[in-house]
């Protein structure tokens, strides 16, 4: 794809809060590689908005009226069971007993099948970084968490944006945790 096509085709595309998008067109993403995510934006994410527990935002292809992908932004506490009290210290900055340090959490990111080969997801990761740095000019917290799924392929998408691998007990065969200091 040359750079021309790529501008035409990122000027379809607009980033809208849940809120804002109609729930039929939430049913346009498809994620095969991971239902999660699929289940996740067709279920519950407007539970998660109603309740205050997360905030949602979807990208559009405004010309093809479908989702391209979503990602989903919150707080919280990321539990330090199972670090080691040098870990401990050294991600909160100043004990090596505190329980939890207060994060941002990027729950959820994906890309609708459709959309994949145009790697995306750094267009999203980016705009989930830039709602988090509003956050943050408002809200204190030391890094920004994801739950990744463990595949190679994601954890090095992750690796890439500057997210290191924590070693917890909430980290397990299916999904490790991440993160990147602000």
């Amino acid at each position: 794809m040359t750079e021309k096509e790529k501008e035409s085709l990122y000027a379809t595309f607009r980033l809208f809060p849940l809120r804002e998008v109609d729930v039929v067109l939430l049913s346009t993403f498809k994620c095969s590689i991971n239902l999660d995510l699929e289940n996740f934006i067709h279920n519950i994410a407007s539970d998660y908005e109603t309740r205050q527990i997360a905030r949602t935002f979807v990208l559009t292809n405004h010309e093809k009226n479908e989702v391209v992908g979503y990602f989903t932004i919150s707080i919280k506490s990321l539990s330090t069971n199972g670090m080691s009290k040098t870990s401990i210290k050294k991600i909160d900055g100043i004990s090596n007993s505190r329980a939890c340090i207060h994060s941002f959490l990027i729950g959820q990111l994906g890309i609708s099948d459709r959309y994949t080969k145009y790697k995306l997801g750094s267009l999203l990761l980016d705009d989930a970084f830039s709602k988090i740095e509003m956050a943050h000019d408002l809200v204190a917290g030391r890094y920004i968490l994801v739950d990744a799924v463990n595949d190679e392929k994601v954890i090095n998408f992750y690796l890439k944006y500057g997210f290191v691998l924590l070693d917890t007990e909430e980290s397990d065969n299916t999904s490790v945790r991440m993160i990147y200091k602000i």
